[in-house]
């Protein structure tokens, strides 16, 4: 052991820098007294990390990497590094100015860490804390790479009964939305995302938002083929995201297209606020094709979301008000029933491979605006209508269904849904012709039960002979009675 060395292990850190500084000049076993200094320096760095005043720390930092250290020499730079992730940690929970981060991250830049480390792993997760306190993390992050963390980072984590995006999700998000989002693009930092994509799609199938960003990743390098590919694959998973719709949209060079997708965008069960941009959108291609009268209705909802959350009402998107095609609106159109029927063909178009079920409209929920489906015993649900009054029960109806498990059950959810004229199953759906009898107090026709205080309300009596058409209501209990619903009672005569 060295007596640089047994000064610093005896705590004495100014007298052992001293000493190495004064050796290392006299240039007698150079590599050895550097390597005593880098440790001195470690010790000073480690003191060092958790004070605000960060000069001295950026001076022993500098000074280490200006001994150049071979990268043989692992531990000794593995162990500098472990000192500046506590740092990030000490800069990030005291709020440091950007600079410091920034004059840090230049730094380390280029440092090269062990993939799939716990120091890696550190590292990531601390420059990850920093990112609202600077923009520099960014270029660190991608030198980082997603795929050189260790696979159990890509773990969803439950805290609580909460389920957590995992480190991975969260390196692999906070990338993709900033490298998607800069003003000036930059084209090689986008091929490293969609390298990134590509790994974690190959590697983790429980990492939701992949194709999102492909297509976004694409649209940007103007790939739009590859872009529109993504975004249909990511749709036909999660239809009821608004921002999928958009992009949709955003992708789209048919104008047809992307009002088509930005009414469906509109249409979407999310918090008021969230679907202003994508409103916005639409009101001014509705503008362009002159259809004032959705527009006019659209301007109102819009205004008077922004003014219920306290958002700036700009002067200029006041001043529409004032414009011919505004004033000349005399009657208004409900925007959502207008963008719920404009948006069936690209619905159609999205899930066009989906195999069609055939079914039947057994209620309409007013309160809701549901209406509600049956297709099998085991295959049934609502969808929202949005008071379109092409539908009626009783209605037949095709539909593209995609199947939701989850610890409720299995529920069925309607992703497209036109009028039809094929019958659904026997079993769901009877046309009977026989006398009204009765049955241990209850009343038939054929084997469907009615109400027969309606059937006398229509002037019918037991043994008159009616035809009856009727649908089996969904069960919620395995044995529970079937109940049928009679959609009409007639005499054919």
């Amino acid at each position: 052991m060295s007596v640089i060395d047994e000064l610093r292990r005896e705590g004495d850190l100014s007298q052992a820098y001293d000493l190495a500084k004064e050796r290392l000049s006299i240039k007698s076993n150079k590599d050895l007294i550097k390597r005593d200094l880098a440790r001195v320096l470690t010790d000073l760095l480690q003191k060092n990390c958790y004070s605000v005043q960060a000069d001295q720390f950026f001076d022993y930092l500098n000074e280490f990497y200006a001994l150049e250290i071979p990268k043989t020499d692992s531990v000794i730079h593995e162990n500098i590094m472990w000192q500046v992730g506590k740092f990030i940690k000490e800069l990030t929970r005291s709020a440091a100015p950007s600079e410091v981060f920034d004059r840090l991250y230049d730094i380390i830049l280029d440092v090269e860490l062990p993939r799939g480390s716990s120091l890696f792993t550190f590292i990531t997760s601390s420059v990850l804390e920093s990112k609202d306190l600077n923009n520099s993390y960014i270029n660190v992050l991608l030198k980082c790479r997603v795929r050189h963390l260790p696979a159990n980072h890509f773990e969803a984590i439950n805290e609580d009964g909460e389920k957590k995006p995992s480190l991975g999700e969260l390196l692999l998000l906070t990338i993709a939305k900033n490298v998607t989002h800069r003003d000036n693009l930059i084209e090689s930092d986008v091929h490293i995302l969609l390298e990134e994509l590509e790994y974690v799609e190959e590697n983790y199938s429980n990492i939701p938002y992949v194709n999102y960003y492909k297509a976004k990743a694409y649209n940007c390098l103007g790939d739009k083929l590859k872009a529109e590919e993504a975004i249909l694959i990511y749709l036909k998973k999660r239809s009821k995201e608004y921002l999928a719709w958009e992009l949709l949209s955003d992708i789209s060079d048919d104008k047809e297209r992307k009002v088509q997708a930005l009414c469906k965008s509109v249409i979407c069960h999310t918090r008021p606020g969230q679907l202003l941009r994508s409103k916005t959108k639409l009101l001014y291609l509705l503008v362009k094709e002159k259809k004032f009268d959705v527009a006019k209705s659209l301007y109102k909802n819009i205004t008077k979301t922004k003014q219920e959350l306290g958002k700036n009402v700009s002067d200029d998107w006041r001043s529409l008000s004032n414009d011919k095609w505004f004033k000349s609106v005399k009657k208004e159109v409900d925007y959502l029933n207008y963008c719920y029927n404009r948006s069936n063909d690209i619905v159609a178009y999205v899930f066009k491979d989906w195999k069609s079920h055939h079914g039947i409209i057994y209620g309409l929920n007013l309160v809701k605006d549901l209406a509600e489906f049956v297709v099998t015993d085991d295959m049934h649900g609502a969808f929202k209508y949005f008071g379109d009054k092409r539908f009626r029960v009783g209605d037949f109806v095709s539909l593209k269904l995609q199947r939701v498990a989850n610890h409720e059950g299995v529920k069925y959810k309607a992703l497209y849904v036109e009028k039809s004229e094929k019958r659904p199953k026997r079993n769901i759906y009877k046309v009977v012709e026989d006398e009204i009898s009765k049955n241990n107090e209850r009343y038939f026709v054929g084997s469907v039960p009615i109400n027969f205080s309606f059937a006398e309300s229509k002037g019918y009596k037991l043994g008159d002979i009616v035809r009856v058409k009727a649908v089996k209501l969904p069960s919620s209990r395995v044995k529970e009675e079937n109940k049928w619903k009679v959609l009409s009672l007639y005499n054919k005569g």
